[in-house]
C-alpha cells in the first residue's frame, strides 16, 4: 500500500511537495524526483498535458521499497515566487534543501539517498553531485544525461532541419527554403546573447519573456562540464535516453559508457516522456505523439531497468 502526504518544505521559499511511502516503521532509502522544465506540477501534469510521469515513477520507487519525494519546482504551482529573478543554481539549492529536510526524518536511511532527474532534472541531479555534504548513493538520469541546455536546443533544431527534407506540400517547401543550419546556430546563439547582455531580471525574445539569470547559468555550462561532473562523482549512475527521444540525444550516452560506475541504457522505441512508441518519432508533431503515448504507462522495460539498478545499490 502506498501512502502519500502533501507537505511544505521551507527554505528561502516554501516548496510544495508530496512524500510517498509504504510505512514509517523502519528506515528506508530515499529517492528525490526532479522534473523537467516548464509548468508541469509534481505529478507531471499541466493544462492540456496529463502525463502523470512523476506520480508513476514515485509509485514504482515506493513499490521497490523506497520513500519518494516529488515536488513543484520553484516558480510553479505550490512553490510560487514573485518574479523571474531565480536561476538554475536556485533550482539546485532547492533540491539540496529537500534532501537535507528528508534526512532528518526518522524513517529515512540517510546513507542511502538517490536522486532521479528527468530532462532538465537530469542536469540538476548531475549538478547536485558537486555537493559532497549530500553524500548521494546514486543518481538516475532520464532523457537528459550529459547534455547542456544549449546542446538540447541545437539537437532539437537540427532534428527539425532533418525532418523537413521529406515534408510534402507548401509548408515543406517553405521550411526547406527558410531553415538553414547557419540560421539555426545564429538563432540559438542570439538567444543566449540576449540573456548575457541584459542587466534586468528578464528579457524579451521572439514573443516570450525569459528569465535572465536562469538562461545565463545554463549558458555557463557545457556538455563537457556535465561529463566531467559524472567522471568525478563517486556514487553510481544510471543514464537512460530512448532512441525515439526527440528532445535529448541518446548518442551522448556513448561518451559516458567508459566512466566508472556509470550504467547506460538506450531502449528502442522509447520517447522523451518515457513511453513506448510505434514507428518514427517526429519533432514536428511531438505534442500529438505525447498525448497519444499518455494512454500507456511508462515503458515496462525502462521501469525494469531502473528497479534492477536501484535494488543493487
Amino acid at each position: 500500500m502506498i501512502n502519500e502526504e502533501r507537505i511544505t518544505i521551507s527554505s528561502d521559499i516554501n516548496i510544495g511537495a508530496t512524500i510517498a511511502y509504504q510505512d514509517k516503521n523502519e528506515k528506508r532509502p530515499l529517492v528525490l524526483l526532479i522534473s523537467g522544465t516548464g509548468s508541469l506540477d509534481r505529478d507531471g501534469n499541466s493544462i492540456g498535458f496529463k502525463s502523470n510521469i512523476y506520480k508513476e515513477l514515485s509509485d514504482m520507487f515506493v513499490d521497490a521499497g523506497y520513500v519518494c519525494i516529488r515536488y513543484d519546482k520553484r516558480g510553479t504551482h505550490e512553490s510560487k515566487v514573485k518574479g523571474l529573478n531565480f536561476g538554475l543554481s536556485d533550482l539546485v539549492n532547492d533540491a539540496a534543501n529537500i534532501i537535507h529536510y528528508a534526512k532528518k526524518l526518522d524513517y529515512i536511511d540517510e546513507e542511502k539517498v538517490v536522486v532521479c532527474g528527468h530532462s532538465e532534472g537530469a542536469m540538476i541531479a548531475t549538478l547536485l553531485t558537486k555537493n559532497e555534504d549530500l553524500d548521494l548513493k546514486g543518481i538516475v538520469l532520464l532523457a537528459g544525461a550529459g547534455m547542456s541546455l544549449k546542446d538540447a536546443m541545437m539537437y532539437q533544431n537540427y532534428l527539425v532541419l532533418d525532418q523537413v527534407k521529406d515534408m510534402k506540400g507548401i509548408l515543406g517547401w517553405f521550411l526547406r527554403k527558410t531553415l538553414k543550419k547557419e540560421n539555426i546556430e545564429k538563432q540559438v546563439s542570439e538567444f543566449f546573447s540576449k540573456a548575457e547582455e541584459t542587466k534586468k531580471d528578464t528579457f524579451f525574445y521572439r514573443g516570450s519573456i525569459m528569465p535572465s539569470k536562469y538562461i545565463k547559468e545554463h549558458n555557463a555550462l557545457t556538455k563537457e562540464d556535465y561529463i566531467k561532473l559524472l567522471e568525478a562523482y563517486k556514487g553510481k549512475v544510471l543514464a537512460i535516453t530512448g532512441k525515439s527521444d526527440i528532445q535529448a540525444n541518446y548518442r551522448v550516452l556513448d561518451e559516458l559508457s567508459s566512466l566508472d560506475d556509470v550504467t547506460i541504457y538506450i531502449p528502442e522505441q522509447v520517447n522523451h516522456v518515457l513511453r513506448d512508441v510505434d514507428g518514427e518519432s517526429s519533432i514536428m508533431n511531438f505534442k500529438k505523439e505525447y498525448k497519444l503515448s499518455f494512454k500507456k504507462s511508462i515503458s515496462p522495460k525502462l521501469k525494469n531497468k531502473i528497479k534492477d539498478w536501484s535494488s543493487n545499490l
